[in-house]
């Protein structure tokens, strides 16, 4: 996966359709709590580069229940 989520974490090349979901869940969680994350300030997140990351996590989970159908 390109943009912003690539620097946050890989989803698995090799994941299942439910390990992928999985991975959508929590990589919307982690946004959702990022300024509280103990290294935050060294990575500094936007307004739109997070909005731009939940898109992303929208595309993937759209691409994902698509291959599920």
């Amino acid at each position: 996966m390109s943009g912003m989520l690539s620097t946050i974490a890989e989803l698995p090349a090799n994941a299942t359709n439910g390990e992928a979901l999985t991975w959508v869940g929590d990589m919307r969680r982690l946004l959702d709590r990022w300024e509280t994350l103990p290294d935050h300030d060294r990575r500094a997140m936007t307004p739109e580069a997070k909005q731009r990351a939940y898109c992303e996590l929208d595309t993937t989970e759209s691409m994902i229940r698509r291959n599920m159908d």
